[in-house]
């Protein structure tokens, strides 16, 4: 939605990633600097923007995806812009200017280098970093300041717009390096004065986030926004996940008529104040909940001040800088696109035109010797910049030379020509452009074969396929880890581990603690003196996993596919007793092996076990071995692509020219044979 430009920039701290539907260099006064997603609606680009006297500006620009560019889409387009051009608050990503390139609508909106708080909790948890108190309710309380400002948003005559966010999610909350806290995506927000509104009864916004009368379609105001604020504050506190389920229905079954867990089952030394502020923020009705998010946003404050909490941007950039690498940002990525084109212009003004140009051959010449530049006109009416060479063959007659006058003495008379010269003449010019027509043929023909590619292949394209791979092995494992923490912090789970596998099983059973995905494998150890003993294995066909040691990822292949494990420790009461939980899922490289068959006829991975054959096709052309980095699995993964065969290119002209050249050569040379018999038998 509206910044999923922020997110994909910021997913990747600053680095651009250049994929998806492609934008001019220049669009309008901005220039591109690289593709940062795509979106249902609308696709998105970070841009520099230029002006007078070297101001620049880095920004985001969204656009409607040319295949949606329809009256309806436009409408709800120009609605997210104009909706959130209006709210113009320090903690929402601001948007700057509405506008129309070649039949494109597009917006441009603010840029923030940092990671969104859904990427701050997973690299916490990874990187045993996890989000203190005092960061979380930092995070929160700006959380609450920009919603409350654009819940309170009224109109040019001081009506209320009445702006409900219905999508408050860890996403959707964007962190700078510099400590800012920015709320974004209001593209499905409700509003009134919008031109598009929701079908009553349908569900916008993420499901583990939605209130309880959000899940049951029910109308919905400001008090929507503030249950899922609620949800946020429990989820940065806790570091753990408050809504899970097997499937979506199950996931908002939970909200609507679950019970609210508290936040000391998760941690015995919660605050009890702060958990007072979450259970009211998470009331199933909402006339129980906070009325206003700037009331929660006071509680929270006052709770900072008794428990002395400092609620600083730096310790936010302080947590940025010990999570994320700050890669090289927007204005350095601007000044290396512009040092790239400007040096490509001047090469480009320095060369030749017709270093350009594609070369022709000539096939002979005019009277005058001259180059006929006339354009080639393609299907009538296209000219082309090839050059062609005219060719036009005069007849050679010999001038009757006047018969001497008695007044002119013998030395004034021009001398008479010979004969048998006058009579070569033809001949030689014919077998001259027998030569000239024979060599133009027999040169294309070389070109011909010449366009036959020869060079190595360039194996960039395998090379970002590998960081493909790795991304997608990183983002399993960060998956991975999250639940594995999830379940092995059960309380259930921890008591249970000291029992035996009739126990784990029956917790299993009747208490639905897990829920298995799809090609999923849960395993549970227990470690009692030194012995490992697996208890439970869900599903029970799933594939037996190697203990590992808490905290560990391992990666494996199965001929099939990538598989990474993720485990957990299961701390008991004794001493002697614990857990350990492993979490087994497939890596998605779908979009990778879909990207490979553009260039590659075969790539199979190697280093996890058993080969993991991505493209079944032939070996032919050039073997290549790029190496896959896999993160702290420990693998080394290598990828072995096979280029694709040369094939012949082909040019429309170059057969014509070439048999037209051959044909000229032998009718040439039929002349000239007619010539000599002629002037044999004269």
């Amino acid at each position: 939605m509206l910044e999923a430009s922020n997110r994909s920039a910021t997913d990747a701290d600053g680095s651009v990633v250049d994929s998806g539907t492609a934008l001019p260099k220049q669009f309008g006064k901005y220039s591109i600097l690289g593709h940062l997603a795509t979106g249902g609606m609308a696709e998105v680009y970070l841009a520099r923007q230029a002006g007078l006297q070297g101001f620049e500006k880095i920004v985001v620009i969204k656009r409607v995806r040319p295949e949606m560019n329809n009256q309806a889409t436009v409408t709800m387009f120009v609605d997210e812009a104009r909706l959130v051009a209006t709210l113009e608050h320090p903690n929402i990503v601001q948007v700057h200017e509405i506008g129309i390139v070649q039949d494109s609508y597009f917006f441009v909106m603010e840029y923030v280098h940092g990671a969104d708080l859904r990427h701050l909790l997973e690299r916490g948890i990874k990187k045993r970093s996890p989000v203190s108190l005092a960061e979380a309710i930092y995070i929160i309380v700006h959380v609450c300041s920009a919603l409350h400002f654009a819940h309170e948003k009224t109109d040019h005559e001081g009506n209320s717009l009445g702006i409900i966010h219905r999508d408050v999610s860890p996403s959707n909350v964007l962190l700078s390096h510099d400590g800012a806290v920015k709320v974004c995506d209001f593209g499905i927000a409700k509003a009134a004065g919008r031109s598009t509104e929701t079908v009553r009864g349908t569900l916008k916004g993420k499901f583990a986030y939605m209130s309880p009368e959000q899940c049951r379609g029910g109308t919905l105001d400001r008090r929507s926004d503030i249950f899922s604020i609620g949800i946020l504050l429990y989820e940065t506190t806790t570091s753990t996940r408050l809504n899970r389920g097997g499937s979506d229905f199950e996931v908002m079954q939970a909200i609507v008529d679950g019970p609210v867990p508290k936040p000391s089952d998760k941690d015995p030394l919660y605050p009890p104040a702060l958990e007072l502020i979450v259970q009211k923020a998470l009331a199933k009705k909402p006339a129980d909940r906070y009325q206003t998010a700037q009331e929660m946003q006071l509680d929270l404050e006052e709770f900072a001040r008794e428990y002395r909490l400092p609620l600083s941007s730096v310790n936010i950039q302080k947590k940025m800088g010990a999570l994320f690498e700050k890669r090289l940002d927007a204005w350095a990525k601007a000044k290396q696109v512009g040092k790239a084109l400007e040096d490509h212009l001047v090469d480009t003004s320095n060369r030749r035109q017709s270093d350009s140009l594609p070369v022709f051959f000539p096939l002979g010449s005019n009277q005058d010797g001259d180059i006929d530049t006339g354009p080639l006109m393609r299907d009538g009416n296209t000219p082309t910049p090839h050059r062609l060479i005219s060719m036009q063959i005069p007849a050679v007659r010999p001038t009757p030379t006047p018969a001497p006058t008695p007044n002119e003495t013998p030395q004034s008379v021009p001398a008479q020509a010979d004969p048998t010269v006058a009579k070569r003449r033809p001949s030689v010019a014919w077998l001259v452009v027998v030569v000239l027509a024979g060599t133009a043929g027999a040169t294309v023909s070389m070109l011909q074969r010449s366009l036959v590619s020869t060079e190595k292949p360039s194996n960039k394209a395998f090379e970002a396929d590998a960081e493909k791979i790795a991304a997608a092995i990183e983002a399993a494992s960060r998956s991975a880890h999250m639940k594995a923490d999830g379940y092995a912090s059960t309380p259930m789970l921890r008591a249970a581990i000291e029992t035996d596998a009739a126990t784990i099983k029956d917790l299993a059973q009747h208490e639905y603690v897990f829920a298995v995905g799809k090609n999923e494998t849960i395993e549970i150890f227990q470690l009692h003196n030194g012995t490992s003993t697996s208890l439970l294995r869900l599903p029970t066909t799933g594939q037996k996993l190697v203990a590992l040691k808490p905290q560990e990822t391992h990666l494996d292949g199965n001929g099939k596919e990538l598989v990474v494990t993720a485990s957990a420790p299961v701390s008991g009461q004794k001493a002697n007793v614990a857990g350990v939980l492993e979490l087994a899922t497939p890596v998605d490289l779908g979009p990778t092996i879909r990207g490979l068959a553009e260039h590659a006829t075969r790539v199979t991975l190697e280093g996890a076990g058993k080969e993991i054959v991505l493209l079944d096709g032939a070996t032919t052309g050039t073997l290549v071995r790029i190496p896959v980095p896999a993160g702290d699995t420990g693998a080394s993964l290598t990828l072995l692509a096979s280029h694709p065969a040369p094939v012949p290119g082909e040019i429309s002209w170059v057969s014509p020219v070439r048999y037209g050249a051959f044909a000229l050569a032998g009718f040439c040379l039929l002349v000239y044979v007619a010539a000599n018999l002629r002037r044999a038998r004269s």
